[in-house]
């Protein structure tokens, strides 16, 4: 329903924001990493939102980058993840610190976190290590040595799809479901895209 947000910075906490658009007060709850980016009050801002409707009651989350936002709503994917536990996972890590500590399934990193417990840590990593590989791949186009071996592969089908029309997130879907259905290194880029292609 919001895309995003644009006006003064009214009040700020370090888990909350209030942005006045034209006389009225928005208030979002934000990561720590968006607070950091945060004018002070009066100063104008921009935030990337996202809208979380329940029976009790309507939250906004607000975000400085895209990158924050794709996170979030990853971590939504999780079972047993709400929006307020996913806010709390952002906080408690760097967004780097915690795509690091997916990729890697380092469990000793993400049960540092405040509510994060070993089971949650473990369906944190299992859920979410392709999807956070695949994002870093099209978000940088670049190589990382966090990522995969296939991350050239992956990259060029997430290319190809998209050319055909496919969007952003249609395309990841995809090629995680083709790389988890046929194994990692078992494709080349041609079978990539192919069994990609069935899964859409």
């Amino acid at each position: 329903m919001y895309s995003f947000l644009s006006g003064i910075l009214a009040e700020k906490t370090h888990t909350t924001a209030t942005i006045d658009v034209n006389g009225i007060g928005f208030q979002l709850v934000i990561p720590l990493s968006t607070s950091q980016k945060l004018p002070g009050e009066g100063g104008k801002v921009r935030l990337l939102t996202h809208h979380v409707v329940r029976e009790d009651a309507e939250l906004l989350f607000g975000f400085a980058t895209e990158e924050e936002r794709s996170l979030f709503k990853l971590l939504l994917s999780v079972s047993g993840i709400g929006p307020k536990m996913a806010i709390t996972v952002l906080s408690g890590l760097g967004i780097g610190e915690l795509k690091k500590a997916i990729v890697n399934g380092s469990v000793p990193a993400l049960t540092a976190i405040s509510g994060i417990g070993r089971k949650t840590a473990e369906r944190l990593i299992v859920e979410l290590r392709e999807k956070v590989m695949i994002e870093g791949q099209v978000e940088s186009g670049q190589p990382s040595a966090a990522l995969s071996k296939n991350e050239v592969l992956v990259q060029d089908s997430l290319r190809a799809l998209v050319s055909l029309g496919y969007t952003k997130q249609n395309a990841k879907t995809a090629v995680q479901k083709a790389l988890e259905k046929n194994g990692q290194g078992k494709l080349s880029a041609e079978a990539l895209i192919r069994e990609s292609l069935k899964q859409i």
